[in-house]
């Protein structure tokens, strides 16, 4: 079963595509958040795992062809698709075009479930013909990962296509209409990613808020290194989502999910879950 969820926005057009379902543990996922809280939105399996899904976001503007992070890719062994549960797709199948034709790759950050896509089981690079685009920041802390966050970051991920890369240097302009935001928190080098379609802005989250489940401020993960810059970089981020009506679009939903945010009368933020036609 292969997910894609396709959209287009003027002469842009846009694929919301699942590369895997895969497993971590709730805890680590929701972080300061007792269990008795978030078992209510979303429930945990006997080995206290929640499961998600890796969607990245290709884009098809009037000049490129753009992927947003790349899933966890196929080189796991026996005993890591047990630990977390590694279930693939194959979206390409289904699509108009293939990895040879993607013009940028942009990572919003370089953890194995984001950037495991870039090469394929020999290490050759999937998408030969793109320009990798990541924070410098995030390169650095990556390729010198410490006790802390070593398991996140798998070097063969990233390094075997280390000439394709262009480094950004905070917020940026790509190519015309596409935007880096860096958002630091979940990792040093995190960023967001603002496609300025015909009408309407576009941001893909990354793990700034990884599901929708996560919308809530103190719904932080574990996994973030720097937690507080989470929290500052939402606080930033929500109010300018709602004023300009940014449609949304999430990473790690088992079900690809997509939609305009909102607060109620007592401050708490959800989202409207809407489909563009």
């Amino acid at each position: 079963m292969t997910r894609i969820f396709n959209f287009k926005i003027g002469t842009w057009e846009f694929w919301h595509i699942q590369t895997h379902w895969f497993a971590l543990d709730g805890g680590a996922m929701f972080g300061v958040v007792p269990k008795v809280l978030w078992a209510k939105k979303i429930n945990p399996d006997s080995r206290n795992r929640i499961s998600m899904g890796t969607n990245p976001l290709i884009v098809k503007t009037d000049k490129n062809l753009v992927i947003v992070d790349t899933g966890l890719g196929s080189r796991w062994s026996e005993k890591e698709v047990d630990i977390y549960d590694i279930r693939p797709f194959n979206p390409w199948e289904s699509l108009p075009f293939g990895p040879e034709d993607i013009d940028y790759v942009i990572l919003t950050h370089l953890h194995f479930d984001h950037a495991g896509g870039c090469v394929d089981k020999d290490l050759k690079p999937v998408f030969p013909g793109a320009k990798v685009i990541a924070q410098y920041d995030e390169w650095i802390e990556a390729t010198g990962a410490h006790e802390r966050n070593r398991a996140s970051y798998r070097k063969d991920d990233f390094e075997p296509v280390k000439e394709h890369f262009d480094f950004a240097y905070g917020d940026i302009e790509v190519t015309s209409g596409i935007f880096l935001i860096k958002t630091g928190g979940h990792t040093k080098g995190h960023q967001l990613v603002l496609f300025r379609a015909p009408g309407k802005n576009v941001v893909y989250l990354g793990d700034l808020v990884p599901t929708i489940h996560h919308l809530p401020l103190p719904y932080i993960m574990s996994y973030d290194l720097y937690p507080v810059d989470t929290l500052k970089a939402r606080k930033r981020i929500y109010p300018v989502a709602i004023n300009e009506n940014w449609y949304l679009v999430f990473e790690h939903d088992r079900t690809p999910m997509r939609g305009y945010l909102k607060v109620d009368d007592r401050g708490k933020f959800y989202l409207d879950v809407q489909e563009i036609p």
